[in-house]
C-alpha cells in the first residue's frame, strides 16, 4: 500500500507537471523547470524530513512527503520523453486534423512516453518503501498501534539480545520486498525495451 501510493502521488505529479511543460515549452517549459530544480536543490531525506515536520507524524504524511519528494525524477523523465515524442509525424497529423492540445497530450503524446514511466515507477518503489521504513524507524512515519516493518524494528530493538527474530523478521521483509521489487522491473524494462530483440 506505502508503494503504491507513494509511486502514484509522484508519478501523477511529475507527469502532470512535465507533460505541459515539454509540450508547450517556451516560458511553461521554464518556469516549471525551475520549479523542479529548486526541488532538486534539496536532498531527497532532507526534502521528506521538512515536509513531514510541515504536516506532523503520521503513516499517510509519511507517503505524502515521500510522494511530494519523487515527484521532480517523474517531471523530468516525463519532460525528456515527450521532447522528443512531441515532435513525430503522429501528433503533426493529430493537429492537422484539428485536435486540440489537451487531446494530443492525453491522446497521443502521453500513451508513448507510457512505457518509459512504467519501467521507472517499477524502480523507484523499492525505494519508496525504504523511505518509508526510515521514516518510521525515526519515529515520522507510522505511529503505533499501527503496524508497519520499520516501526516493528524500532520497537523490537530493545530485545535484540533476546529475541533477535523481533528486529531479523520485519529487515528480512523489506529486504525480500526490495529485492523482488527490483527483479521485477529489471524484467519489466527488458520487455519493454525496443532495442532488446
Amino acid at each position: 500500500m506505502i508503494a503504491l501510493i507513494t509511486v502514484s502521488i509522484s508519478a501523477i505529479g511529475g507527469i502532470l507537471l512535465g507533460l505541459p511543460s515539454a509540450y508547450f515549452g517556451g516560458w511553461t517549459d521554464m518556469l516549471v523547470m525551475r520549479g523542479v530544480d529548486i526541488m532538486l536543490s534539496f536532498p531527497y531525506i532532507l526534502l521528506t524530513l521538512a515536509v513531514v515536520a510541515m504536516l506532523g507524524p503520521s503513516l499517510t504524511n509519511a507517503m505524502i512527503a515521500i510522494g511530494v519528494a519523487g515527484m521532480p525524477g517523474y517531471a523530468r523523465l516525463a519532460r525528456s520523453q515527450i521532447l522528443s515524442v512531441r515532435e513525430e509525424d503522429f501528433v503533426t497529423a493529430a493537429r492537422s486534423v484539428g485536435a486540440d492540445d489537451l487531446r494530443i497530450m492525453v491522446a497521443h503524446v502521453l500513451p508513448n512516453v507510457l512505457s518509459t514511466l512504467l519501467v521507472y515507477i517499477t524502480l523507484q518503489a523499492p525505494g519508496t518503501l525504504l523511505s518509508a521504513a526510515a521514516l518510521s524507524f525515526l519515529g515520522l512515519g507510522a505511529q503505533p498501534p499501527m503496524p508497519e516493518w520499520g516501526a516493528m524494528m524500532v520497537n523490537s530493538r530493545t530485545f535484540l539480545a533476546s529475541a533477535p527474530w523481533a528486529v531479523l523478521a520485519p529487515g528480512l521483509t523489506i529486504f525480500a520486498v526490495i529485492l523482488g521489487l527490483n527483479v521485477f522491473g529489471n524484467a519489466l524494462r527488458d520487455v519493454l525495451d525496443p532495442r532488446v530483440g
